[in-house]
């Protein structure tokens, strides 16, 4: 057994040694071979924006508005004039700034004319963009803006009149939106001038910093010729070959320090060389990787060895603790079967009592609704009473002066009334009539709804409210009719209780039938419907809103509309109000 463990030891150290160099190899060569991807295409991005301006101060250094300019520069009437130009080209190209400088390298002109920044005035003969446009060369620069203070990419151009150059128009671009594309998931980007002093990156606190240590007389010179303006050039202390690529550099400042795989890219027109930088973490960190999964795999292996080695031994434990376990849990089993048969008779107890207690509270809430109902229920019932013993009382007379066929016209609008209150009673006890939670079938919905407007009737002649009810119609929906008619008297209180004293109340109920086999029964009102906050809230037990309520009319509603299989939703309504939405299973034909 040790000298399988020895073994293992000896072919893991081999494995890590000669399997780590080929994943550090492999690593670099694909970071390298990402890097010189991504740095030719932004070598080719760059000369692609450069190329956007390159021929812009060609074109315009014809136009009139320049010459002209540069002929009578004490005319303000033509320096406005070409000021508006210029603007107007600048915009067009999008550049920073456009400008025109006489043949003193002073701006006459400028697109920025309008700023506080304006050009116009300031003397540029120093830059190298204008020593060589004047001298009748197409010139190209890169340098902070004396003015702006931004880096910029400067295009110059003579501007010929009469075989003779009069001026230099110039075009600016920003380097920004250039840099905005440079950003990458692995390393940076730098561009160097021939001094390595780094003008673009994507690592913003790499900007005007020095690859290397610059002697003075390099520093000074920098300085006099204001490329770089007031600048602080401070040193990366890179060390490595910069002019080898690929190659590893060491830099190290107060903000960066570290070892990065580099390339190089010579970019001629620029008078750039572009750098890609990855850092190295990348390869130590694939070195630790392949390490964990190695030392994993040896792992798995000796643990594979442990288990082969104690597998005889433990199959004997086994034996012996599976006698043990089997009798222990035959005993257990005894003893859980006895719990269980407790526990279920408990359940089926407590489940009896409150299916018993749900369908109390039901009834309670039914009861305490027709409470609610009963002044109006006692005002319809009295005036048909008064109005009973006024036909009687006429009745008689007639009678009695022999007019039997006035009495018997009377007497027969007493049976109409008689009819009638037995109809309101009828409806009392059909609604007051306890059901049971399980008695569901598909029934017919209009006999529902029109029992429920006659249950309301009273209520809503003693309001002033018109229902507006759905048009008849021939649904079946799967519920209990007693308990359905119970939720719709309950949501019509509530909306007649929430738009009652309103100038003009309305109320309605409508039906939507989808295809997928519900039916939707909207009732909307238009009061002020349910405060945002209080929605979430709203058909929790004992939640109300109202003064005096006990907060179960809803929450017990739903609980109806739940045992249906259906649903009972709040909404705000198309008429402003509240909308209480129904759904319930239709019959299928």
């Amino acid at each position: 057994m040790y000298r399988q463990f020895l073994l293992i030891l000896i072919l893991f150290v081999c494995t890590l040694v000669l399997g780590g160099q080929w994943v550090w190899n492999e690593t670099k060569d694909e970071l390298i071979s990402q890097q010189e991807t991504h740095i030719e295409k932004l070598s080719q991005y760059i000369t692609s924006e450069l190329d956007k301006f390159s021929h812009i101060p060609e074109l315009i250094s014809k136009d009139k508005e320049l010459i002209n300019a540069l002929l009578t520069p004490n005319n303000s009437a033509q320096i406005e004039i070409t000021n508006r130009y210029l603007d107007h080209v600048n915009e067009v190209v999008s550049a920073a700034d456009t400008y025109l400088l006489d043949s003193y390298g002073t701006t006459i002109a400028a697109s920025n004319w309008f700023l506080e920044r304006s050009f116009i005035g300031k003397n540029f003969a120093f830059r190298p963009y204008f020593k060589d446009a004047i001298q009748g060369r197409e010139s190209e620069y890169f340098a902070l803006g004396l003015t702006s203070g931004l880096r910029g990419y400067y295009y110059g151009f003579p501007v010929v009149y009469a075989a003779e150059i009069i001026g230099v128009v110039v075009v600016k671009m920003e380097l920004s939106a250039i840099e905005s594309t440079w950003q990458q998931s692995q390393g940076a980007f730098i561009a160097t001038d021939d001094n390595n002093i780094i003008f673009m990156s994507s690592e913003p606190s790499w900007l005007f910093k020095s690859l290397t240590n610059l002697p003075e007389d390099t520093l000074t010179q920098i300085r006099q010729s204001r490329q770089y303006l007031n600048a602080d050039i401070e040193p990366l202390n890179a060390t490595g070959d910069l002019t080898v690529s690929p190659s590893l550099l060491n830099l190290k400042d107060n903000n960066t320090n570290g070892e990065f795989l580099t390339l190089v890219e010579r970019f001629p027109r620029a008078k750039l060389n572009l750098r890609s930088l990855v850092s190295t973490k990348h390869l130590y960190w694939s070195m630790i990787n392949f390490a964990v999964i190695v030392a994993l795999i040896f792992g798995v292996l000796s643990l594979l060895l442990l288990l082969a080695r104690h597998r005889h031994l433990k199959h004997q434990q086994i034996d012996r603790i599976q006698a043990e376990a089997k009798q222990k849990l035959e005993f257990q089993v005894l003893e859980r079967t006895a719990e269980l048969q407790v526990e279920v008779r408990q359940r089926t107890e407590a489940e009896q009592q409150l299916i018993k207690t749900q369908g109390e509270l039901i009834q309670a809430a039914k009861l305490a609704l027709l409470g609610e109902l009963s002044t109006s229920i006692s005002h319809e019932l009295n005036n048909p009473l008064a109005a009973i013993r006024s036909y009687a009382d006429n009745g008689a007379r007639y009678l009695i002066k022999g007019n039997s066929e006035q009495a018997s016209e009377n007497f027969s609008k007493i049976t109409q009334l008689t009819e009638r209150m037995a109809n309101i009673s009828q409806q009392l006890r059909s609604f007051a009539k306890k059901s049971d939670n399980t008695d569901l079938t598909y029934i017919a919905l209009d006999p529902v709804l029109f029992s429920t407007k006659a249950l309301l009737n009273p209520q809503l002649k003693s309001l002033n409210i018109n229902l507006i009810e759905a048009a008849p119609s021939s649904y079946s929906v799967l519920a209990n009719p007693i308990q359905l008619e119970q939720v719709l008297v309950n949501l019509l209180t509530n909306a007649m209780q929430e738009i009652k004293g309103l100038e003009k109340p309305k109320l309605t109920i409508s039906l939507e039938n989808s295809s997928d086999g519900w039916l939707f029964i909207h009732i909307d009102d238009n009061g002020a419907g349910v405060e945002e906050q209080k929605i979430a809230r709203l058909f929790e037990p004992f939640f109300t809103t109202k003064d005096n309520g006990l907060g179960l009319g809803l929450s017990i509603s739903r609980q109806i509309i739940d045992s249906f299989y259906g649903h009972l939703q709040y909404a705000r309504s198309p008429l402003g109000g509240a909308r209480f939405t129904i759904s319930l299973l239709t019959a299928k034909d």
